[in-house]
């Protein structure tokens, strides 16, 4: 009893300190601060250089900045006027200071190269005549000054009569870019679609991670990038920016203070509710778990194959080829699958037009394969050279000695091991979302960036992976029983032996 009063005292003493909240009412408050703000933005910049002396976190996500302020791991965080009101506009409890901390120009942004300067131009002549008209001005107003009940989006019949435009964006930036019932929508993207159909184009959208987005711009995989992308002269180097499309105001985020404790269960529902059934979201999970089973079982069947091949390979070749073979897998094994996944992507496959998820299916099999041939190398080499000549004794070739005797055994000894490796490289999967594709984790992050929610999202992805390691792992069981010689039948042993 004694304990749980020290307990439930130190309790109310951590609740009591975490109440002294410091008080921002101006910049000046601001000056030794903890500031959030996407790293090596435009607007952490010129936050810097109003306040040289505060303390910035770096956050990728505007959800993650909203939810480091809820949770006052910092005291305020930098972000364009336009995301800080439509973050008000859809509920989320925040305020900022009504000084500005400068201005920055956004656009698209084109490959460096003819094609990408034709399309600048073009759209710097766009963007002129739709300025002289008004209908610039009319399209902020509807997207970027007004709540979703006004922002109303059809993409047009275009003809496609010179082209479809290759284009990517992350689609994490309402009001400019956001996915909305799976599809792509935002102030940008309603200005595009009026550019195309001034100019006779057709256009694709892919969704990228922002670094990947502006890699697939400079080395013209993409013809255009467009995410409310800060003009700076860093990235000018690399690629063209169009005239800016609106200029952002950088504000200071900060907590009002004045948000009420809701009911436990009322909150976490309506979470729910936003978080996987508003926009059909719940569909977008299931979609990302289609994506992640197929590249799991796909690079397991091929990971298996081309393991077995080389192995076979290395079995039967001269010692220079087993030293290739082994110096390829060594290799291999010291480069993270990240890495290796965004090299095949951007270098071995740069100059071929495969997609994302094939490239991924490559990978993974490759990564796969380095783990089963070491399986099979220490597992035929644990087996008794004796059963070898005894098969060889029989008339059996190697090989055939090797498939019908050596590798059933190899198989059983290491099935346990090989499963952990299935295991493995369904949850390593998580990292595809770099090259571009929606798998689990990547649809996760959509969902928490339209929604400012992490909790929801992150759990629910948490299940659906935990849900598929254990399907996998009951499936390969399945397949270790019926391996077992101990739970053959009688008759099944004595298959094809006369007595």
């Amino acid at each position: 009893m004694k304990k749980f009063l020290l307990i439930i005292c130190a309790a109310l003493l951590i609740a009591g300190c975490g109440d002294d909240v410091k008080q921002i009412n101006s910049i000046d408050d601001l000056k030794t601060a903890r500031i959030g703000a996407w790293p090596k933005c435009a607007y952490e910049l010129k936050a810097r250089e109003v306040l040289p002396e505060a303390q910035f976190v770096g956050l990728d996500f505007i959800s993650d900045l909203v939810q480091n302020l809820k949770q006052r791991k910092i005291d305020a965080f930098v972000l364009g006027k336009t995301y800080v009101e439509n973050l008000k506009f859809e509920g989320v409890d925040v305020d900022y200071l009504p000084q500005s901390l400068g201005d920055v120009p956004i656009s698209y942004v084109f490959t460096k190269n003819e094609r990408g300067q034709k399309l600048c131009n073009q759209m710097n002549e766009f963007l002129a005549k739709a300025e002289a008209s008004g209908e610039l001005d009319a399209l902020r107003n509807k997207w970027l000054h007004s709540d979703e009940s006004k922002r109303t989006f059809t993409k047009s019949n275009l003809s496609g009569e010179n082209g479809t435009l290759k284009v990517t964006t992350e689609a994490k930036g309402t009001p400019f870019e956001y996915l909305r019932d799976g599809q792509v929508v935002g102030f940008e993207v309603e200005l595009l679609d009026k550019f195309c159909a001034a100019y006779g184009y057709d256009y694709e959208i892919k969704v990228d991670i922002f670094e990947t987005m502006l890699i697939e711009v400079t080395t013209g995989r993409i013809d255009i990038g467009m995410d409310a992308i800060e003009i700076l002269p860093e990235r000018e180097k690399s690629m063209l920016f169009a005239n800016p499309t609106d200029i952002e105001q950088t504000v200071a985020v900060i907590n009002p203070g004045t948000s009420g404790k809701e009911n436990f269960f009322a909150a976490l529902e309506h979470r729910i509710k936003t978080s996987l059934f508003d926009e059909n979201r719940w569909r977008m999970i299931l979609e990302g778990a289609g994506r992640t089973l197929a590249i799991t079982l796909t690079s397991t069947i091929f990971g298996t194959l081309l393991a077995l091949a080389m192995y076979m390979l290395y079995r039967e070749g001269n010692r220079r080829v087993n030293k290739i073979i082994d110096e390829i897998y060594r290799t291999l094994q010291g480069v993270p699958t990240m890495v290796l996944l965004l090299i095949f992507y951007y270098v071995v496959f740069a100059n071929f037009d495969l997609p994302a998820i094939i490239v991924a299916i490559v990978v993974f099999s490759i990564v796969l394969s380095i783990t089963v041939f070491i399986m099979l190398k220490s597992g035929a080499e644990s087996i008794s050279r004796g059963q070898t000549e005894a098969a060889l004794s029989l008339g059996y070739s190697g090989r055939r000695a090797f498939v019908k005797f050596i590798l059933p055994q190899v198989v059983r000894n290491n099935f346990k091991q090989y499963q952990l490796a299935l295991n493995v490289t369904l949850l390593e999967t998580a990292v595809v979302g770099y090259i571009s594709v929606q798998d689990l984790t990547r649809v996760a992050d959509l969902i928490r960036a339209r929604t400012y929610d992490a909790f929801v999202p992150l759990i629910a992805i948490a299940i659906v992976y935990l849900l598929l390691s254990r399907l996998l792992l009951f499936v390969t069981d399945c397949i270790a029983r019926r391996l077992d010689p101990k739970n053959r039948s009688r008759e099944k042993i004595l298959d094809g032996v006369k007595l």
